[in-house]
């Protein structure tokens, strides 16, 4: 996951390359960004940045920047160069969010086929593989929020215990008591985790006006504020805002707002993206939650018994598959599909914490099938 200060390192890079010059640029990007610092020490070895093998994206923006501002290149032309790189560069991190998602997509339906063979004898716990996955989705997200996990997590522990105290009360089967008690802990957790994403949300649905105003307000107002910092982001773009106010230079602030909007619009794709692609991912476990029910409506005694039945047409295929099986089995398949799943949806859309708190939404079927088998 990328912090917003990288990203905004990056800014800082743009924006005072054309007009202060390469080495200020990267000196005052390193200040920020643990990567621009390792480039900056690598600078301090070799002559040119065009010499560097390492660096990512930024030794492309580096060097790119500096061709430009080397060679005497007016600053307004070299600004928009170097601009429509970093916008490039944003293009293409968007274009791996969005590849990555649907890639876990895919991974989730095979996940969930493969999950499915536990009628010919794979282990039922086989679904919790959708966990891997979430390394995947992590790594070209977003840092847009910090959350607090350790009080949910203290609220889902206590949950875990009432849960695992109902089904000792109440005599519940194996399967139903494991199911009420990860429940139990989802609604834990959610109690005291959903008033923070809650809290952001609100935030964040009104920081694109509240950036976009404070802003324009240096080229508009005389006495202009800066952003209030309700969000990481806008706390993080602080100091763009104060080195625009500190130069006053017209010039100096449109770059600034160029940049700034081209980062806002890049925040605003990256989070619809998660919420686009995110609830795809449960494709996969909805349809294996319609499978097992229909196996379970077609012949309910040979899942019961592992017996094969000797009907005709549709409902012996169904026996001969349902059979290889008993009830356990597949219904311990769901609940290891359904809890990873939630998990790696509220991570696509979100954060784990999220994913955490959907567990009785993602749970609360297999629940229904229990009451036909």
């Amino acid at each position: 996951m990328t912090s917003i200060r990288e990203y905004v390192a990056d800014l800082v890079f743009v924006i005072r390359a054309p007009e202060d010059g390469v080495d200020l640029a990267v000196s005052e990007a390193s200040r920020l960004s643990r990567a621009w610092f390792k480039l900056s020490m690598l600078l301090n070895v070799v002559n040119s940045p065009w010499l560097l093998r390492r660096g990512g994206y930024r030794r492309e923006l580096l060097a790119y920047a500096h061709s430009f501002v080397t060679s005497g290149t007016d600053p307004d032309v070299a600004f928009m160069a170097i601009l429509n790189k970093l916008n490039n560069v944003l293009s293409s991190r968007l274009q791996w969010v969005n590849a990555s998602l649907t890639a876990v997509i895919v991974l989730s339906i095979m996940t969930g086929v493969l999950a499915f063979m536990t009628i010919l004898g794979a282990p039922p716990i086989v679904g919790l593989i959708n966990l891997l996955y979430i390394p995947l989705i992590h790594y070209y997200q977003v840092e847009l929020t910090q959350y607090d996990y350790i009080k949910p997590t203290i609220g889902g522990i206590i949950g875990l215990g009432i849960g695992l105290a109902l089904t000792q009360l109440l005599k519940l089967p194996t399967l139903l008591g494991a199911v009420v008690s990860i429940m139990a802990f989802g609604v834990g957790f959610a109690v005291l985790y959903m008033p923070q994403f809650v809290r952001f949300v609100r935030d964040y649905t009104g920081m694109y006006g509240r950036v976009s105003k404070a802003f324009g307000e240096l080229l508009l107002v005389s006495d202009p504020k800066p952003p209030t910092p309700r969000t990481l982001v806008e706390e993080e773009l602080v100091q763009l805002w104060d080195y625009a106010y500190s130069r006053g230079s017209r010039d100096v602030i449109e770059r600034v707002n160029m940049v700034v909007d081209s980062f806002m619009n890049f925040i605003r794709q990256v989070v619809r993206s998660g919420l686009v692609y995110g609830p795809f991912i449960a494709v996969s476990y909805a349809m294996m939650l319609a499978l097992v029910a229909m196996l379970l409506a077609l012949h309910a005694p040979a899942l019961a018994s592992s017996a094969v039945s000797s009907a005709s047409g549709i409902s012996s295929a169904a026996s001969i598959i349902s059979g290889l099986a008993n009830t356990n089995a597949l219904l311990t398949m769901l609940i290891a599909l359904g809890a990873s799943t939630s998990v790696i949806v509220g991570k696509a859309m979100h954060s784990i914490g999220l994913g955490i708190s959907l567990l009785p939404l993602f749970l609360a079927p297999i629940i229904a099938l229990m009451g036909w088998a």
